[in-house]
């Protein structure tokens, strides 16, 4: 009986700790974490826009304000301000080649915010497309790009002679960047998201690139005001540190408490079992 009681309150203890350090975890996920793709928005089936922005004209230092418009609300419900440039690298003769392209000003810009814990903004311009998509956290206290997808014409004349399948060149990011607080807007004077193909596509060899977001400020899920909330800097958010090899580390240590007192036990249960036997002979 007092060995049940033991082992009783011992893997309450383990289950305990356990969720409490996962719970920790939880609760510092400004680290860039893997997401399982699930789907991609596609240029072939964005939904049509629930309403086209009239971008802002405001320009300072090359730096453009995107904004995306609610057309239930008229209210902002996305708001990027950038100076922009995407990179798209490829082999061509065996040589190494890159089609560059700053974001202009008077970029298309279309969207959807109907859905309160999912939205994207489309910016147009000729021969590029790219679509960044936000999601909330399951409990809502953060927001994230969830996905990127950069679609790029094979017409345009840096791609000349490069052989696909289809008729876009596509690349996407599809792991979570930038995990910010809902309410906040995002700042940043360099930000670098790599893009990369899918199989699926059978893109050509070599093709890679990147989204390069130069003083950025970035909010998604806008109700309140038409200007930016105030912002988390990513070098506030680099000074958090990764819970991954805290979890690890505590995960074992409880599997390994838990595999010693499992075998003091079953010591015990046949010492005490033996010495009862020899006590009867």
């Amino acid at each position: 009986m007092a060995m049940s009681r033991l082992m009783t309150v011992f893997c309450n203890l383990i289950i305990l700790t356990i969720l409490s350090l996962v719970t920790f975890a939880i609760h510092l996920p400004n680290q860039p974490t893997d997401r399982p793709h699930k789907f991609r928005i596609s240029s072939t089936t964005v939904a049509p826009a629930s309403g086209v922005s009239n971008q802002s004209s405001e320009s300072k230092d090359g730096v453009a304000t995107y904004r995306f418009i609610n057309s239930n609300t008229g209210t902002t419900c996305i708001l990027m301000r950038t100076d922009a440039v995407v990179e798209v690298k490829f082999r061509l003769h065996n040589l190494e080649e890159q089609a560059d392209s700053f974001i202009p000003e008077k970029a298309l810009v279309e969207g959807n915010c109907k859905n309160e814990d999912s939205s994207y903004i489309r910016l147009s311009w000729t021969g590029y497309s790219l679509i960044i998509s936000f999601a909330k956290s399951p409990g809502g206290e953060l927001w994230y790009i969830d996905k990127v997808e950069l679609t790029v014409s094979p017409d345009l004349p840096q791609l000349k002679g490069v052989k696909i399948h289809g008729n876009a060149i596509k690349l996407y990011r599809k792991t979570m960047v930038i995990p910010t607080p809902v309410g906040k807007s995002y700042s940043c004077e360099e930000l670098v998201i790599d893009l990369e193909t899918d199989k699926e596509d059978r893109p050509p060899p070599g093709l890679r690139g990147s989204l390069l977001l130069r003083a950025v400020q970035l909010q998604p899920f806008m109700y309140k005001s038409d200007k930016f909330e105030p912002s988390v800097e990513c070098k506030e958010m680099r000074t958090y540190r990764d819970e991954t090899a805290p979890l690890a580390v505590g995960t074992t240590l409880a599997i390994f408490v838990l595999m010693t007192i499992s075998g003091y036990a079953i010591f015990r249960y046949f010492k005490v079992k033996n010495v009862q036997y020899n006590t009867m002979e």
